[in-house]
């Protein structure tokens, strides 16, 4: 057994005895559910590098457009200019050029709560990411996902649960909601922890990301947390931006 599967294995084992325990000690469902958004901020802190910034808060864009709220907003720490942060709660307001991918937390889920998840994801998905400095350089990057080569990283955005009902209609429902969808504009990949994931299965395996040709199919596992791991880590750890033109963010007709 590799270390990294043992690792994952504890941790999984942390996580659903977080999950008792938080259901022992506190009665107030909205209070639950923060325990458990903050209990995986903390998985995500502890395994990704300090280049990697994890937070909860809003996401806006250069042209006026604002997300939801977010359970986790990942993004690149050592480049991304923080536009508001509270003290008192922590939430914090992320220009979305520099955010790799969110992260949406649930104690548990089931058919009934898709419908919410895709709008909740829409709302990120459809922010605007144009505010950088042009490349002043003979290298650029680009990212191949969705069956594109794009010249930006999308914002890739992931849903993770505890528990959740049967993983099949789960699927069924959410790939319903989003067939009419473009790829880039559909949920990435699911975990449920007691259970295993929702993923983009295609003639030659499994991806993370929705691409030609593939469909969302559930994937029981009792290593969901690692193959999720693997599946996001693969993701972030490669993303690239320009540099964030933060002026961008002022209104054109501003006066100083």
């Amino acid at each position: 057994m590799s270390v990294l599967h043992e690792i994952m294995q504890q941790t999984a084992s942390e996580m659903r005895a977080s999950l008792a325990k938080t259901r022992a000690a506190l009665t107030h469902n909205l209070s639950t559910g923060e325990a458990l958004e903050e209990s995986f901020r903390k998985f995500l802190r502890r395994h990704l590098p300090a280049s990697i910034g994890v937070t909860k808060g809003q996401i806006i864009d250069s042209k006026g457009g604002k997300s939801r709220q977010i359970d986790a907003i990942v993004y690149d720490a050592s480049r991304t200019p923080i536009l508001f942060s509270s003290e008192e709660d922590g939430q914090q307001v992320v220009p979305n050029e520099g955010v790799l991918a969110v992260f949406e937390i649930k104690a548990t889920i089931n058919r009934s709560d898709m419908q919410s998840v895709v709008d909740h994801m829409q709302s990120v998905k459809s922010l605007d990411k144009s505010a950088y400095y042009s490349p002043n350089s003979i290298i650029e990057y680009t990212t191949n996902l969705y069956g594109k080569e794009l010249a930006v990283p999308p914002t890739l955005y992931f849903l993770f649960s505890y528990e959740s009902g049967e993983l099949g209609p789960i699927a069924d429902e959410l790939r319903s909601l989003q067939s009419n969808l473009p790829l880039e504009s559909r949920i990435d990949c699911a975990c449920v922890l007691d259970r295993g994931m929702l993923l983009n299965a295609t003639s030659t395996g499994v991806t993370g990301t929705p691409e030609p040709g593939s469909n969302l199919a559930a994937y029981p596992s009792e290593n969901s947390l690692l193959m999720f791991y693997l599946l996001f880590s693969r993701y972030l750890l490669q993303f690239r931006f320009n540099a964030i033109a933060i002026q961008k963010y002022i209104p054109a007709n501003f006066s100083f």
